[in-house]
């Protein structure tokens, strides 16, 4: 299996591959990332025609980082899942320059504060222009 621990932004899964991942059997194991994607917990986007999942969102079991709903849930208003990948991708200052997805797991309430402050800055926006 895969090291989910990192952060490499090009690592992404397909849903046989986050099927694959996952260390134990799974019924209907290729429909799992679109289930867990619909529950909010993960973000999938489409390349090429394809659905897929960035490695770094997945724990060491092939299950979705916990932080990850809320993450999703506080960007899902401002954000459409390109935007969410993309600012989970870029330096944070809320994060001390550090990108999101680095800082997932080693503190997730300063990851989940920094997309709450962002999805506000985003909204606040769009509603003065």
């Amino acid at each position: 299996m895969s090291d989910f621990s990192s952060a490499d932004e090009s690592v992404m899964l397909d849903a046989a591959g986050v099927a694959g991942a996952l260390r134990r059997w799974v019924p209907l194991g290729a429909t799992i990332a679109r289930s867990w994607a619909t529950e909010r917990r993960i973000i999938g986007v489409v390349r090429k025609g394809t659905t897929t999942y960035p490695a770094w969102q997945f724990d060491q079991t092939g299950l979705p980082v916990a932080a990850m709903r809320d993450i999703i849930m506080a960007l899902r208003p401002a954000c459409d899942a390109e935007d969410m990948l993309a600012w989970l991708h870029a330096p944070s200052e809320a994060l001390g320059g550090h990108r999101p997805c680095e800082r997932l797991r080693d503190d997730p309430g300063a990851v989940i504060a920094a997309a709450r402050q962002v999805a506000m800055m985003r909204l606040d926006y769009s509603h003065a222009v």
